[in-house]
């Protein structure tokens, strides 16, 4: 189903279930976010790879580059300054691919379809690799470092362990939008392959064996 959805493009990835605290100074942004809080309405978040937006009505010298995939956001918190700007958090709830934009100034509208998540035998099968790699990585950290490491838990729900892994990589931006974009899957089996790399500039520890 297409949705109307304003657009914050953001040098940064949201990813569902995570948070953002924003601080909403520019004119154009005043106004989508107030009618946001107005309507108890979500905004897009979308990656801007490069470039510049419009602003009121004018192209910019390097015309911005947007991803087509983001997320939407919903404004869990907000206040509102005296001046007009407000301070913010807004929390990731689930992808979205622009198919159009309804408008450029002063803000970015686009048409949108929520992207689901997949399942299947597949997607459980990826979920076990990757919280096998997990493991095997503190383990690895564990007897390198020679100390106790309190580890969190993986999620259960295949979809929010991936996101809840993604978000914590010290990765370049291009590639936690890939993470975005691409099928649970591939995203699964790709966070993987991100821990074995991880794991193989550790120092080697005697009986962890081979992640391969």
């Amino acid at each position: 189903m297409i949705q109307q959805l304003p657009l914050f493009p953001l040098g940064t990835v949201l990813y569902p279930g995570s948070t953002l605290n924003l601080h909403i100074f520019e004119e154009r942004y005043r106004s989508m976010i107030g009618k946001c809080i107005e309507k108890d309405s979500p905004f897009g978040v979308i990656y801007l790879r490069s470039g510049d937006e419009v602003v009121e009505g004018r192209a910019l010298a390097r015309p911005a580059e947007t991803a087509s995939i983001g997320t939407v956001a919903e404004i869990s918190a907000n206040v509102r300054l005296e001046d007009g700007r407000y301070l913010l958090n807004a929390t990731g709830v689930r992808r979205f691919r622009v198919q159009y934009l309804l408008q450029r100034a002063p803000y970015l509208v686009a048409a949108v379809i929520e992207l689901p998540e997949e399942g299947g035998p597949q997607v459980e099968a990826a979920a076990g690799e990757l919280r096998a790699a997990y493991r095997r990585y503190w383990q690895a950290v564990a007897v390198a470092s020679d100390a106790p490491i309190e580890v969190e838990d993986l999620a259960e729900d295949p979809a929010t362990m991936a996101y809840q892994l993604a978000e914590k990589f010290h990765v370049p931006y291009d590639q936690k939008q890939r993470w975005l974009e691409t099928e649970l899957t591939e995203r699964l089996r790709g966070l993987a392959a991100e821990l074995r790399g991880e794991l193989a500039i550790l120092p080697p520890a005697a009986g962890l064996g081979n992640m391969n």
